[in-house]
This record gives C-alpha cells, structure tokens and sequence, in this order.
C-alpha cells in the first residue's frame, strides 16, 4: 500500500513539473511574439541605409586587408556587413 500511494505522489510531482514548464515556455513564446509584433525602437530607419549599390571591397595598404565599405565608410567588423544586409531584408518588407 505504501508503495503504491510513493508512485502516485510521484506521478504527481512530475504531472505538476511538466504543467509548470509547458506554462513558462507559453509564456516565453507569448512574450516573444509581441516584441516581434511591436515596432523596436532600435530598428534602423530605411531612409538612412546607404544604397546597396555603394557597397564595394577596397584594400587598406595600413591594414594590409580588403574592408567591405559604402558610401557612409566601412561596414565594420564581426558581421557589420551581415547587419547591414539583414536591415535592408527588413525595409523591404
């Protein structure tokens, strides 16, 4: 009889632990949801992207590399060129 009310708790417990995951990661994606549906305020301005047409490799003799730059300068580093291309795939929508 022990053994058996021992396993019913522990059903319980756990039931109660997958309720209260599957609740927080409802909450998670509910709140994740609305921050992609409201507009952000670090969102960049389409108007101040420069012209795709402007983005070119030139070589820096100082730094003995090729730097991607536009008509603003260079794009910067650790994927400043990859944002740059991820804001105009968002102004185009």
């Amino acid at each position: 009889m022990k053994n058996h009310r021992l396993f019913n708790l522990i059903v319980a417990i756990v039931l109660l632990v997958m309720v209260g995951l599957t609740i927080r990661e409802a909450a998670a994606t509910t709140i994740v949801i609305t921050q992609a549906d409201a507009p952000s305020q670090s969102s960049v301005a389409c108007a101040d992207l420069p012209s795709r047409y402007s983005i070119r490799s030139e070589y820096v003799p100082a730094m003995d590399a090729w730097v991607i730059v536009t008509e603003d300068g260079p794009t910067g580093m650790d994927g400043g060129l990859i944002q740059l291309m991820l804001d105009y795939r968002t102004c185009s929508r």
